[in-house]
């Protein structure tokens, strides 16, 4: 694994989210917050305009000292100074890059247990599972698990899971409780009118 944490608040960006319009805000908002494990997704953008964006979210993220993943382009992460990559389907495989002799730290976004841990045998340090609870987004989709299924599936996977899809500050403790070593949030944060505010309330009540 690479030296970054797998911190249990793991914030997915998503520069659509933001009421206000001002993404770059709504993030340094977030790390003010106590956001220190964030994954630039964006991967809708051009190159060059998904470079010119992540250039600026690592610049803020290594402001507040926080570990930085990029969604899928193990280069892309290496030109911003990413920390590693966040893998799925349609993306390189978690084989292929640890192949290529890629060190950091890689995460894989799972709908199954099985899947992740075929991820994990491949070398992915941790996975997201979802979607667990019913959610908006895209960037969770596959059948609903709920929590007993999550915690099923959870025990397959046989490595670090991150519960993600409609988690919220009210649901966050219960997915901890059935064994995810963490919670990834979109909307719950960047979707707050004061991410800072929610960051906050979703750490205390993970109790990290």
């Amino acid at each position: 694994m690479g030296s970054a944490t797998l911190d249990p608040l793991y914030l997915i960006t998503d520069r659509n989210a933001p009421p206000s319009g001002d993404f770059p805000g709504a993030l340094e908002a977030a790390l003010a917050g106590g956001v220190r494990f964030v994954q630039f997704r964006e991967k809708d953008l051009p190159y060059q305009e998904r470079l010119r964006l992540g250039r600026e979210v690592a610049s803020r993220a290594s402001e507040h000292g926080a570990n930085l993943l990029v969604n899928g382009d193990p280069e892309l992460a290496d030109a911003l100074g990413a920390d590693g990559v966040h893998l799925g389907k349609g993306t390189i495989s978690v084989s292929a890059v640890r192949a290529e002799g890629y060190a950091g730290l890689i995460g894989y976004s799972a709908h199954s247990g099985e899947e992740a841990a075929r991820a994990f045998s491949e070398g992915a340090d941790f996975v997201t599972l979802s979607p667990v609870f019913p959610t908006k987004s895209k960037f969770s989709s596959g059948p609903l698990l709920g929590l007993d299924a999550f915690e099923r599936e959870l025990k397959i996977a046989g490595g670090p899971v991150y519960a993600l899809g409609g988690v919220g500050v009210e649901n966050a403790p219960a997915c901890i409780e059935r064994g995810a070593r963490g919670v990834a949030l979109i909307g719950a944060i960047l979707g707050a009118d004061d991410p800072a505010h929610a960051a906050r309330e979703v750490r205390a009540a993970l109790r990290f």
